[in-house]
């Protein structure tokens, strides 16, 4: 992975009729790398007080906010995603490098592996799809798998896209709560696997109610401190540990199993070697091969 202070980021962009300029898509870049100011401002090779400055300067000038800063540490908000998404939509128009796009499970092990990803929430990688914009597609629920398979969806959405589907990694699912796990308080995430927990739990009659529905699990984690039960990616449980929030494994843990894939459009852009690099590293990030 290159530094930060040699990332290829020289054109400014257009956000709400405001010019980002470069150092300021870096600043946002090194923040969504890192899930940190502190280690962000370290990328950037500037003190925190600095990058947190520039920060709010950004937001200012925008007039909406762009970061949450939370105890898990700090992420980017949908206004702050889009403005990287738009960067990236110029960067693929004028530039011969493949684009990466994932959803925020597949992201983990996107980001190990290609340079400069966006990870986001689905519904918006769908939109970069349908625009052209993307090569490698990481993909957290493997219903929308089938949904690139069926023709209707192509024609509709896709236009005539060839593809080609590589099953990377399996995940799980686990259960966290701060107190006592409470099945008519969960928060949801929206596009994401936990349809297939909503699924087993109808089987197995447990009733339950989603309160809340979010599209990043990092917010649906700290909603959790609220009193939320969620339904979490084993993949992403290192995020909870070091707080205080309980973390089970439900009866029907075996059940939840799921396929993390990635898909490739116009097939050169994706290999062998690629695949294999991979799958050497997702048991680290807490996957299953």
């Amino acid at each position: 992975m290159k530094k930060m202070d040699e990332l290829d980021v020289n054109t400014p962009i257009e956000y709400m009729g405001k010019i980002i300029t470069p150092n300021q898509i870096k600043l946002l870049l090194a923040l969504h790398k890192t899930k940190s100011q502190n280690e962000a401002s370290k990328l950037l090779k500037i003190s925190p007080s600095s990058f947190n400055i520039q920060l709010k300067r950004l937001e200012k000038k925008l007039g909406v906010k762009i970061y949450d800063s939370s105890p898990n540490g700090t992420i980017l908000t949908s206004a702050g995603l889009n403005i990287l998404e738009e960067y990236f939509t110029v960067r693929k128009r004028t530039s011969k490098n493949f684009f990466t796009v994932s959803g925020f499970v597949s992201g983990e092990i996107a980001k190990t592996i290609f340079e400069d990803p966006i990870i986001t929430s689905f519904d918006n990688a769908l939109k970069l799809l349908t625009l052209g914009l993307v090569d490698v597609l990481g993909v957290d629920d493997s219903y929308w798998i089938y949904r690139l398979n069926d023709e209707r969806f192509l024609k509709a959405d896709l236009g005539n896209f060839n593809f080609d589907i590589f099953l990377i990694a399996y995940d799980n699912f686990v259960m966290v709560s701060k107190g006592s796990f409470d099945y008519k308080n969960l928060i949801g995430v929206r596009f994401s696997s936990q349809r297939i927990v909503y699924n087993i739990l109808r089987r197995e009659g447990i009733k339950f109610k989603i309160k809340k529905r979010v599209k990043n699990p990092f917010i649906a984690i700290d909603l959790v401190e609220e009193g939320y039960s969620l339904f979490l990616n084993e993949s992403l449980i290192k995020y909870v540990e070091d707080r205080d929030i309980n973390i089970h494994y439900p009866t029907f843990y075996e059940k939840t199993i799921h396929a993390i894939n990635f898909v490739s459009f116009n097939g050169d852009k994706f290999n062998k070697k690629d695949i294999e690099k991979m799958k050497k590293k997702v048991k680290k990030l807490g996957f299953k091969v």
